[in-house]
């Protein structure tokens, strides 16, 4: 497989337009958790995606200019939270000011194996990062499936569409 340069003959739409698309595609809501050289370190993210069943890997992007891309550099690894409809107030909180996401010591503890861990979301996977990718104002992080747990009662799950989190129910329901 070889990488493809971009091609100057074809140019990219604008920001807002790329923006405007992609706010009509529901994603699901996550809260990114890692360990940072200050302590805990944690984001909001819709883009973890499944990459791959053999090995089992996951991807997900981090901002240029997020206040999170450096511990996200220089982690070895990560818990992705796989959010439910009781899960709005931590999604907004992980997507507010830095300082405040991990200031309420009940929301949260550490796992066995050190990252940080919070309470709630429909699942919990615990990935190693293992490859950075640079990709235009992003970084498209490749992340190896290392564990996963469960909520045993799962709760319909969190997505954001056109700006707004909003539930969808379960394929149970």
């Amino acid at each position: 497989m070889t990488e493809r340069s971009p091609s100057t003959a074809h140019h990219s739409v604008s920001a807002e337009t790329h923006r405007r698309a992609m706010r009509m595609h529901p994603a699901g809501v996550t809260i990114i958790t890692l360990d940072g050289a200050d302590g805990p370190v944690g984001f909001t993210a819709s883009s973890p995606s499944s990459l791959s069943s053999e090995p089992a890997l996951v991807s997900f992007n981090v901002g240029i200019s997020s206040s999170s891309l450096a511990a996200v550099l220089d982690a070895r690894t990560a818990v992705i939270h796989l959010l439910g409809e009781a899960d709005r107030p931590l999604a907004l909180r992980f997507a507010g000011p830095s300082h405040l996401r991990f200031a309420d010591n009940s929301l949260w503890t550490r796992s066995e194996t050190g990252e940080p861990l919070l309470h709630g979301g429909r699942a919990r996977l615990r990935v190693a990062l293992d490859r950075l990718v640079p990709a235009g104002d992003h970084v498209l992080v490749i992340a190896r499936l290392l564990d996963a747990w469960f909520d045993d009662e799962p709760i319909d799950p969190l997505v954001i569409v056109d700006g707004g989190l909003r539930t969808i129910p379960s394929a149970a329901d």
